[in-house]
């Protein structure tokens, strides 16, 4: 899976998780929702990529822009 299809996938868990009512599953979505942050964290590693960029327009975590 790409970094984007793992984002969308990502995005779609958190609404998921957010349409659902106090009683509905919570741990089986948070689940869900942390699997594919794993995954996004790792493939970015993988691939040098940027976590987030500030407000600022520089790069968080210490790696400047290219």
């Amino acid at each position: 899976m790409d970094l984007n299809q793992l984002l969308f996938q990502h995005q779609a868990a958190l609404l998921q998780r957010g349409a659902q009512g106090p009683k509905d599953t919570p741990f089986l979505s948070c689940d869900l929702v942390r699997h594919y942050h794993k995954r996004i964290a790792r493939l970015r590693e993988e691939l040098g990529v940027a976590p987030y960029p500030d407000c600022s327009g520089n790069i968080a975590h210490g790696m400047a822009p290219a």
